[in-house]
């Protein structure tokens, strides 16, 4: 057993340019780290007021930082760098100890944070340029939105939120951000450097909460864009509440069922290893994992061998450890996704690797891998269907690309599909036919490239896509069109306007 640790002490929300402790507490988050339950993390207490006061700090700021020119922004921006650059290490060890992954996963996502900032602080003042007309004259300018409320997912818990929070603040907006309930301590580590970036107060809030929070904080009547990052159930109740909000930008990045392609002519090994290692990352809790694997049948048996061979040596421990991945989230999570691997084998899934609950103390499981017969495929199956969120991988044997490519596009969603083959016409083909926001050549879905535009298409994403085109989402652009009072224009039928007259008494 490793020794406990102190929890973190709570410091309330960031709104107005200082931390408040809630003066009406409704509510609170207990954590206690998936790896090590016996660990507690912290315990975060909300209040009533949380909402309202962010938003409104919020308000107060936006016009007067919208006002700035895209040079100072940038440069005010830029002080944060040195602000996550010294609390790396920090920050690296908290999300390790909130959300159980190892330590090599939380040093990319922490080192992400550098490299986003640096990108969206490159690009922002040509992305916010004035597109100029000059024949017209006329020329479209770029404009914030206000109030950008951001509410964040619980696994990659600050590099997918951190890419619409500076995103936001760049294009002059002032930004709310609820983190997941399930890692406020790493959120709050991540608000002390804002708060120490010394940005002018309001521009930046973060409060923290339960899903009624993420609503309230959400359906705001001053809000002017949310971006919500989660499970495609959560955000079409969301679309829902916020019908009648024609005035609102919503984005939404949601669920997946991704999958893989290998053709008869794939690289089976690279295939193997890349469609493994895809679906097992973060213990398959990504929304870029891969769920699916779709197999040509001329090399099926040997693709399983190298599959299973490639599952079954992957290490599984606590973050301290030389693992490549960790437990699930949470007890409900690791029971919920038991109970849909359990349900995939009632429906008839032939069992590859088992995967179990390891004895240890934390949410740990095995990944499994099923086989999924031609007489077996069932659109109502939640598990041939749905995102199961774990280390759970299906395998369909399939005749010829024609099936192949119809069963990789066959569900409700589509972020990202992969394509293994050596042959660029059907690579070709692939980019054609299957709708998805990202699409891969010989290489997992699991790490899209961050200089890329993200987002999903069907019911993985609705509004913008985020990554590189961040800014562009949470910009709005004006049409401006003018002359001098000189420069009249005459229609037929119409007389003409005079000419304004200076008398001097």
């Amino acid at each position: 057993m490793r020794p406990l640790r102190d929890p973190v002490p709570a410091r309330g929300r960031l709104s107005g340019g200082r931390f408040w402790p809630p003066a009406s507490v409704v509510g609170e988050l207990e954590v206690r780290s998936p790896a090590d339950p016996a660990d507690l993390v912290g315990v975060f207490p909300f209040g009533a007021e949380d909402v309202e006061e962010a938003v409104a700090a919020a308000a107060r700021a936006a016009r007067p930082w919208g006002a700035s020119a895209v040079r100072e922004r940038v440069a005010a921006l830029s002080r944060l760098r040195p602000e996550l650059q010294r609390r790396a290490p920090e920050l690296v060890a908290c999300l390790a100890r909130e959300t159980g992954r190892p330590l090599w996963e939380c040093q990319r996502e922490v080192q992400g944070l550098i490299g986003r900032l640096d990108q969206t602080l490159e690009a922002a003042p040509e992305q916010l340029a004035d597109r100029v007309w000059p024949d017209l004259p006329a020329r479209v300018a770029s404009r914030p939105l206000g109030v950008v409320v951001v509410i964040g997912p619980a696994m990659l818990p600050l590099s997918t939120s951190h890419t619409h929070i500076v995103a936001g603040l760049a294009a002059g907006n002032a930004v709310v951000w609820k983190p997941s309930p399930l890692c406020p301590a790493s959120a709050q580590l991540y608000a002390q450097a804002l708060h120490d970036a010394d940005l002018p107060p309001g521009v930046v809030n973060v409060i923290f909460g339960d899903d009624q929070v993420g609503e309230a904080l959400a359906t705001h009547p001053r809000a002017d864009a949310v971006v919500f990052t989660g499970r495609a159930a959560n955000g079409a109740r969301l679309r829902r509440l916020l019908l009648e909000r024609y005035d609102l930008r919503l984005h939404l990045h949601l669920s997946a069922k991704n999958a893989a392609v290998v053709l008869e002519d794939a690289n089976l090994e690279l295939a193997a290893y890349e469609v493994a290692t895809s679906a097992f990352q973060s213990a398959g809790q990504r929304c870029t994992a891969t769920s699916r694997v779709l197999v040509h049948t001329a090399v099926l048996e040997e693709f399983l061998a190298l599959l299973t061979a490639q599952c079954l040596q992957l290490r599984i421990g606590p973050p301290e450890t030389e693992a490549f991945m960790g437990p699930l989230l949470s007890a409900a999570r690791m029971e919920q996704f038991i109970a849909h691997r359990d349900a995939a084998r009632a429906d008839g899934a032939e069992v590859i690797v088992p995967g179990e609950r390891l004895d240890r103390p934390g949410w740990f499981v095995s990944p499994s891998i099923h086989l999924i017969g031609q007489d077996r495929r069932r659109p109502d199956s939640v598990y041939q269907q749905q995102e199961l969120f774990g280390p759970d991988l299906c395998v369909y044997p399939v005749r010829d690309i024609d099936e192949a490519f119809a069963l990789c596009d066959g569900t409700d969603y589509g972020l990202c599909a992969a394509l293994f083959s050596d042959t660029p016409l059907r690579w070709k083909r692939f980019t054609e036919e299957i709708r998805a926001g990202a699409l891969f050549w010989n290489r997992g879905t699991a790490s899209p490239s961050g200089l890329l535009p993200f987002g999903g298409e069907k019911r993985s994403g609705h509004g913008a896509r985020g990554g590189a085109d961040a800014v562009l989402a949470l910009r709005r652009e004006v049409s401006l069109l003018g002359r001098t009072s000189e420069a009249v224009e005459r229609l037929p039928g119409t007389q003409q306007p005079q000419q304004p007259r200076t008398q001097l008494d």
